[in-house]
């Protein structure tokens, strides 16, 4: 029987009264959170691996987080990740973006 790769996730609110960027590393990929909103971050593990989060130090931190003035970056460790909102739908790269943010 196959075993089934492990999953983590993470939620992200901005309880601020201004727009939050969230970073998916490795990815770099961009998410902004409006006032109130809630993300989730999944990672996806190596199923049966003795460390299933490969990116730590550590076999079972499936995540690292920074924090700056209106940002959150969220290193994955594990093969996959992805950003939702809270109901499972995906959230774009880019998703409420300002006008003339440097994405470089």
């Amino acid at each position: 029987m196959a075993q089934e790769p492990p999953a983590a996730r993470l939620r992200v609110r901005n309880d601020g009264d201004d727009l939050l960027e969230l970073v998916l590393e490795p990815y770099g990929s961009d998410h902004w959170l409006l006032p109130g909103e809630t993300f989730v971050v999944w990672t996806i593990g190596s199923p049966g691996a003795e460390r299933p989060w490969s990116g730590t130090t550590r076999g079972n931190e499936p995540f690292e987080v920074d924090h700056a003035p209106g940002l959150v970056t969220v290193h994955i460790n594990g093969s996959l990740g992805y950003v939702t909102d809270t109901d499972g739908n995906e959230i774009e790269c880019g998703r409420c973006r300002p006008a003339g943010t440097d994405t470089a």
